[in-house]
């Protein structure tokens, strides 16, 4: 852990404008960071895994380091974050794995090819709201293969924003 700690530091954690990084060392961000140093410059990573760091505001340097190192991402947000209440919470609809998640899940996919140039080209489609586990998981069922995902385009900002982004004109 001490050598992944400071991998974090290095890249997430010095690429963000966070007060608290404290949930950048969190156990998936910390699997993210080994992931991706382990396949070096070319290879795939996949993972299902809390989908917090999505637009979390503690994950921009996270953000920015992914969009940074690979060459593609395709982030698939199948929501289900009920540590919101009411209507957000209905909204978020249902937990993934059942009782085991109160998270957002999403599915991400990193490609590395050492011949890409620029940031990542970043594939993202949100599930939809209001749907249950089992609705959820027959969409994914449906889709077949990542070529029938929806995607949409997503460039992120100078703060590393990829969904709600934020505006300069209080700055």
């Amino acid at each position: 852990y001490p050598k992944l700690d400071e991998r974090i530091r290095g890249t997430y954690a010095a690429r963000s404008n966070a007060g608290l990084k404290r949930n950048l060392y969190d156990s998936y961000v910390r699997a993210f960071r080994w992931a991706t140093d382990r396949v070096g410059e070319q290879g795939v990573v996949c993972f299902v895994s809390n989908g917090a760091y999505i637009d979390a505001t503690s994950a921009d340097g996270l953000r920015k380091a992914l969009a940074e190192e690979c060459s593609a991402i395709w982030c698939l947000n199948l929501r289900g974050n009920q540590r919101t209440s009411g209507e957000t919470s209905r909204r978020e609809g249902g937990k993934v794995f059942g009782q085991g998640s109160r998270t957002p899940i999403a599915i991400t996919l990193l490609v590395k090819d050492p011949s890409h140039t620029g940031l990542a080209r970043i594939l993202y489609h949100d599930i939809g709201d209001y749907l249950t586990r089992e609705e959820k998981l027959t969409r994914l069922v449906e889709f077949g293969d990542i070529k029938q995902v929806p995607w949409q385009e997503i460039t992120p900002n100078e703060a590393g924003d990829w969904l709600s982004q934020r505006s300069d004109l209080f700055a």
